[in-house]
């Protein structure tokens, strides 16, 4: 690859969740681009390729960008031909072979060769031809853009593949009502924003048990709440007081000495840690919804809160408490207005969590495109792009951790 034309400090580097038939998060496709938000996508796919691997798996590290998940990967002919990619771990990626590569000898010799040493193949957009079929014979997935298809359209998809030895992989699932019609045709694994763009219903009543888990979260999201205040929130509700002390006296803080009250634990980890922890107890309650819309919130918080500093915001403080109350629309499954409107929380939240106005609505929206690859709209932050890039990192980062240790045993 040539250096000189795209600097390894350069690029864009995003993630897509795909998540299983439970809807545990199994990997993330790796999205990129150059951070030359007014340029055009790459002209050379080989060259994003080798960039985007350079950035994850060298530079920026593929740990820090999917954690213990798989990395999913667009690998191009020339890519794939040139044997690169045997220079990545096995056991942490899936190889996705490009739509425009054609089956010739070399191709499939290049894959049968990666798939004896142990790489899953994924086949991606795949449409079923004949000339197709020496692929099917090497794939472990198959991946299938569901988008504006019919039930019937997809049933006669699934079908031509039944004979073959792969699972497949539905891709731009937009709505829960495509997400259960892929699962009763067989697809097993998913892709998509549908988890997050819920079917929400305008003036929809909240349940009196989910109405006062939100007024118990907005009491914790209050900036003026006391610690003593707090504790005394967190210590009326016995599953939540377990919850986090279980959490505190965990592997992973290694305090020299077992937090035995809330008191302490506030007083050992800091108000805002226990505060974080407890509103995403409270999220959790939500059981039909998958951890990722958790995660997502984490990694918007700590990427909110990064870009308030970044632009010097008076209270960067408020920028995690808006990015980790974003989800709560596809949380509840009810419009954000009707959720956060009895919420005691600052007008300025409330206008970038309503109506993505103000300088806080400014950047939950272009964290918004961030995780959606789009990129362009990050002019609006007017910072550097290679920062905005690595704020994205880091809050991955940490947010990695953070839900590492709710994941721990009791």
């Amino acid at each position: 690859m040539n250096s000189t034309l795209i600097h390894d400090r350069d690029i864009f580097v995003g993630r897509q969740p795909i998540l299983g038939p439970n809807l545990k998060t199994i990997g993330y496709e790796l999205l990129y681009r150059n951070c030359e938000v007014d340029s055009a996508n790459f002209s050379d796919d080989g060259i994003a390729t080798a960039q985007v691997l350079l950035n994850t798996y060298l530079d920026i590290g593929l740990e820090h960008v999917v954690g213990s998940h798989l990395a999913f990967l667009n690998i191009p002919k020339q890519f794939l031909l040139e044997n690169h990619c045997e220079a990545l771990p096995k056991n942490r990626v899936v190889l996705e072979i490009l739509e425009n590569v054609e089956p010739s000898s070399h191709v499939l010799e290049a894959i049968a060769s990666l798939s004896q040493q142990g790489y899953t193949i994924a086949l991606d957009d795949f449409v079923f031809h004949d000339r197709f079929r020496p692929f099917l014979e090497l794939a472990d997935i198959v991946k299938i853009d569901v988008a504006g298809k019919s039930g019937e359209q997809l049933q006669q998809e699934a079908g031509q593949l039944r004979d073959y030895r792969v699972r497949l992989l539905a891709e731009k699932v937009e709505t829960r009502e495509v997400y259960e019609t892929c699962k009763q045709l067989g697809f097993f694994y998913f892709q998509g924003f549908f988890f997050y763009r819920p079917d929400i219903v305008r003036g929809r009543q909240i349940p009196g048990n989910r109405a006062a888990l939100l007024e118990l979260l907005g009491n914790l999201q209050d900036p003026g709440i006391s610690l003593k205040h707090l504790v005394e929130f967190i210590r009326n509700d016995l599953s939540l007081s377990y919850k986090i002390l279980r959490y505190v006296n965990s592997a992973s803080l290694g305090l020299p000495r077992r937090m035995e009250c809330i008191e302490q634990a506030a007083c050992m980890v800091g108000i805002d840690r226990i505060r974080t922890w407890a509103t995403l107890i409270i999220m959790a309650t939500e059981k039909d919804q998958p951890m990722e819309l958790l995660v997502i919130a984490l990694v918007r918080a700590k990427m909110c809160e990064k870009l308030g500093h970044g632009l010097s915001a008076h209270s960067p403080e408020k920028y995690f408490t808006m990015g980790l109350l974003s989800v709560l629309d596809a949380l509840y499954e009810a419009s954000m207005e009707d959720i956060v409107k009895n919420l005691p929380l600052p007008d300025d939240i409330l206008d970038a969590l309503i109506s993505g106005t103000g300088p806080m609505g400014t950047v939950l929206n272009c964290v918004k495109a961030y995780e959606q690859g789009e990129w362009l709209e990050l002019k609006h932050l007017q910072l550097p792009p290679v920062t905005i890039r690595d704020f994205y990192v880091e809050a991955i980062d940490w947010a990695n951790h953070f839900s590492s240790m709710m994941d721990e045993p009791a």
